[in-house]
């Protein structure tokens, strides 16, 4: 650091006198204690750093480097016209020349200039003005420069890698902000980008954004050569002066590299707490490595370095222990065995476990973690934390021996999949504590590892949950378990689902966990599933994934709001609890779980599906045997699989009419639903979700989304059971060998109930539970009336007639309304703007099919519209039937009389 002190000349008081001090940091330490904008103090005097020395004999010190946004990968040569994929983590992000092109500068010297008598120190004053910079370490270890003998645990997400050629670049991003929202993923951490702004003619350097330049003088003592922004420039500086230069205001970061060895260790934390996990293991590690040397070797130093896995699509993390010293000093090599790693480990779990803190009730204190920690991570660092991870890996749950390793190439080929199923537990129950410290009516004491009592309270009462987890049933382990304690007896299974393990190429477990998810709901269950991507959305943490859910657009939505009017609900009840993120689904449940609304509620979301584009009716039928041909058929056409032989089915009583319907969501997963008409009062649904598991979809993304809709819709459906219907989850490799007579629409028992071979679960938990409408409107259609209405509606009024007439409905409203009833009577609909011979006379709307000519005319704009007069003689004169709209509806039922319905090739 170059320090220049001026002021007055004891001798000459007219004249000033600069002295220059030279003091010098380590590079590693001095890249924030003497960053721009920062103050260092010594001898008395405080020096503000304002500037750096960027070209020593004409040639200038910065650099261009790319770095890569997902690991600690930085290309320092070529860099800028290099845009190949990153060698590290193979993502091509690097690319960016936007998001990951920098200038950086690895300073050499700083300097200062500062007034002798403002910068003395005085006696009255102690305080010292400090600032906190963002310094990132971007960690690159070549995986071809990896020594062989790297190892993992056999059980635990763990491993270490060796590498003597290892570079640690350690760059200052700027000043911390607080202020600023988004954040950059920058060398695979989010950090806020703040870059110094430096003077490319005299070093000038700001830590406060670019300074702004707006005179045009030489005199150096006017008032805007002496304004704030200018000051930190020298006074030689051609900037400052107002000089015509091609001097400029570069945004650079500051660097320091450096090449020693390291040992990268794998710890097991992928996406749960991971920040304290992290900082945990991090101290505890640097604990037991002072342990085994038997002293402080302060040359060791640790760092966190991440890089994404493709495989699992999260992130892999590994503590980075690595030796300042240029090089290295062989320290590091005594820890590459398994055996000495496993002692360093066991020695940090002894220290740790016999921590006073323990007793004094704290996270951790300056005996065990704290000493080990950075200031910024003081608060997260947990004792406990790290012990639990020590005893993952040192001993079995029975208290063994635990520690069990083999050889690998390198740690990256130790795949996440079992942290990251292991990380949902802890991820979900992170996500309800959150939840509940926000909420007024929600409690949640926890008495152990993953259990605790939730409770829900208003006016009527207490609302009162054992939660549980981990929960062995029949054939399967439920992760989560909430048991009613203060009404009826009831059991709300939750199941956490990765993708990855559930339903990719690899573990395609699509069918087998319908089938176990079926078996418990047939036991009395209630059964939520909810995937990684699920917590994602509802922590509102940034994430690249889409939601799926609401599963049809607002037409659609506003039929399901309707009918859960009808069926007896309140309509602002609904959205909330069933087109949302099946976290919240499941906490409105638990909320009020009362049969009756949800009953209605699976009701409504499926009689959405009449008005979804693209859903037709198959099937209109009161015989049995009809309607179970057609399910069958239905199902034949998802699957594969030769259809079996076909039992004769004798018709039964009491049968329809039932119509059938099929439909996709948004994501394009099928669902084949049918109404049960018999009793206009008492409607009931009956849905079968079918999702494709064949192995050419498996690992789409358009599988991923349906996969995640199919789960949500049979959160939701199996209520249907409730009230007569049935709300099936298949996929299409058993979808051929699903007996369709069980269902009760088809006069069975119904799925559930067949399975168990009891007593329906319905009737046992809510006797004599039938679910009513309210009164119907006479104003207002029925339920029934409006299904069958919109399953014969043609979708081109829809996509290609009503929404332009609704934007003009000011210009034409007797059209609009014109158009609206055809639409609502199953009316097919005409062509939209027809232009009739060689003049192109328009009309509005035309239908010319089954020998019919009839047109919608604009009016005349006055009695004497001769164009208006000759377009009508024209369409007359070639026997089509004109009327405006206005007319048309004055004679309605006429025109109703002679338009043809919709045909099913147009159907919805």
């Amino acid at each position: 650091m170059a320090a220049t002190l001026y002021g007055e000349n004891e001798a000459d008081p007219t004249k000033f006198h600069s002295d220059t001090y030279s003091y010098e940091r380590p590079r590693r330490l001095a890249l924030q204690e003497l960053a721009p904008g920062n103050t260092f103090y010594v001898n008395g005097y405080k020096h503000e750093i304002s500037g750096l020395e960027i070209s020593t004999g004409g040639r200038q010190e910065w650099r261009t480097w790319r770095v890569c946004p997902g690991c600690g990968y930085v290309r320092t040569e070529n860099a800028a016209e290099d845009r190949s994929p990153c060698p590290r983590c193979k993502t091509s992000h690097i690319a960016d020349d936007g998001s990951c092109l920098f200038q950086v500068v690895e300073p050499s010297t700083v300097t200062s200039r500062d007034k002798r008598e403002d910068a003395r120190i005085r006696d009255d004053k102690d305080d010292r003005d400090r600032r906190t910079y963002t310094v990132v370490d971007a960690v690159d270890i070549p995986v071809g420069e990896i020594e062989p003998g790297s190892w993992r645990h056999q059980h635990q997400t763990f491993g270490v890698d060796y590498c003597r050629r290892a570079i640690i670049r350690r760059i200052n991003v700027g000043p911390v902000r607080y202020d600023a929202q988004a954040r950059d993923d920058f060398a695979g951490h989010l950090v806020r980008l703040n870059p110094f702004h430096v003077c490319t003619a005299c070093g000038a350097a700001s830590a406060d954004g670019r300074p702004v330049f707006d005179h045009h003088t030489d005199e150096v003592d006017s008032l805007a050569a002496r304004a704030g922004q200018l000051k930190h420039h020298r006074p030689w500086c051609p900037l400052r002066r107002g000089k015509k230069t091609d001097a400029r205001e570069e945004q650079v970061l500051l660097a320091h590299q450096l090449q020693t060895e390291a040992l990268r260790v794998l710890i097991p934390a992928a996406t749960a707490d991971v920040d304290s996990k992290v900082h945990s293991f991090r101290a505890a590690l640097r604990l037991g490595v002072d342990l085994h040397f038997g002293g402080d070797p302060q040359h060791l130093a640790t760092t966190v370095a991440s890089m994404p896995d493709n495989d699992s699509g999260e992130r892999r993390w590994f503590l980075v222990l690595f030796d300042s010293l240029p090089g290295g000093t062989g320290y590091l090599d005594r820890l590459t065995k398994p055996d000495a790693f496993r002692a360093t480990l066991a020695a940090a779990y002894e220290a740790l476990k016999g921590c006073p803190c323990a007793e004094e009730q704290r996270r951790a204190c300056h005996r065990c973690l704290h000493r080990y920690t950075p200031e910024p991570f003081q608060d997260i660092v947990s004792r406990q934390a790290a012990l639990t991870m020590l005893e993952a890996l040192l001993f079995t749950k029975d208290g063994e021996d635990g520690w069990e390793t083999t050889e690998v190439d390198h740690t990256g080929l130790v795949g996440l999949d079992a942290q990251v199923e292991s990380d949902l537990e802890a991820r979900f129950l992170a996500a309800l504590r959150s939840w509940v410290k926000v909420t007024d009516d929600a409690s949640l004491d926890e008495d152990g590892h993953a259990s605790g009592h939730l409770r829900f309270t208003d006016a009527t009462g207490v609302t009162h949950w054992r939660l549980t987890a981990q929960q062995q049933l029949k054939g399967t382990v439920s992760d989560f378990t909430f048991t009613r304690v203060d009404g009826p007896a009831q059991s709300v299974k939750v199941y956490l689902e990765g993708f990855r393990f559930h339903a990719s190429r690899e573990h395609n477990r699509i069918a087998d966990d319908a089938a176990k998810r079926t078996r418990l709901r047939a036991d009395g269950a209630t059964v939520f599933q909810i995937t990684w991507a699920d917590i994602d959305l509802f922590e509102k943490r940034p994430t690249r994934t889409k939601p799926v859910w609401p599963p049809y657009k607002a037409t659609a939505q506003e039929q399901a709001k309707t009918a859960y009017e009808q069926y007896g609900g309140l309509r602002a009840h609904f959205a909330g609890a069933v087109f949302a993120n099946p976290i919240d689904t499941l906490i409105a449940y638990l909320r009020e779980p009362d049969p009756e609304q949800w009953t209605r509620r699976a009701r409504a979301l499926v009689t959405g599906l009449t008005a979804q584009p693209g859903a037709a009716p198959v099937a209109a039928t009161g015989r049995r045997s009809e309607l179970v041909a057609s399910l069958r058929g239905q199902l034949a056409t998802f699957s594969a699989a030769p259809r079996r032989d076909e039992p004769v089915v004798q018709d039964a009583a009491g049968i329809g009419p039932v119509h059938v319907f099929r439909a996709q969501d948004d994501t394009g997963l099928p669902i084949v639903f049918a109404l049960d008409a018999a009793d206009p009062e008492d409607l009931k649904w009956t849905a079968l979700t079918v999702l494709d598991d064949s192995d050419a979809v498996l690992d789409t993304d358009e599988h991923k989304e349906r996969w995640r809709s199919w789960l949500y819709w049979t959160n939701l459906t199996q209520f249907l059971s409730l009230a007569g219907g049935d709300g099936v989850q298949l996929a299409t490799s058993s979808a051929a060998d699903f007996e369709v007579e069980v269902l009760a629409i088809c006069g069975g028992l119904g799925e559930l109930d067949s399975l168990a071979g009891a007593v329906p679960f319905a009737a046992a938990a809510a006797p004599g539970l039938a679910v009513k409408p309210v009164a119907p409107d006479p104003a207002r259609p029925s339920v029934v009336e409006a299904v069958l209405a919109q399953a014969l509606r043609d979708a081109a009024w829809d996509e290609d007639i009503l929404e332009i007439l609704r934007d003009d409905a000011d210009e034409s409203p007797d059209l609009l309304r014109l158009a609206e009833t055809l639409a609502d009577l199953g009316k097919q609909a005409p062509v939209f703007g027809y232009e009739l011979g060689q003049s192109r006379w328009q009309a509005d709307f035309a239908w010319h099919t089954h020998g019919i000519k009839i047109a919608v005319v604009p009016a005349h704009d006055s009695a004497d519209d001769d164009e208006a007069r000759r377009r009508d003689d024209a369409f007359t004169a070639d026997d089509w039937t004109v009327r405006t709209a206005a007319e048309w509806l004055a004679h309605l039922d006429e025109l109703l009389d002679l338009l043809p319905a919709t045909e099913e090739g147009t159907l919805r």
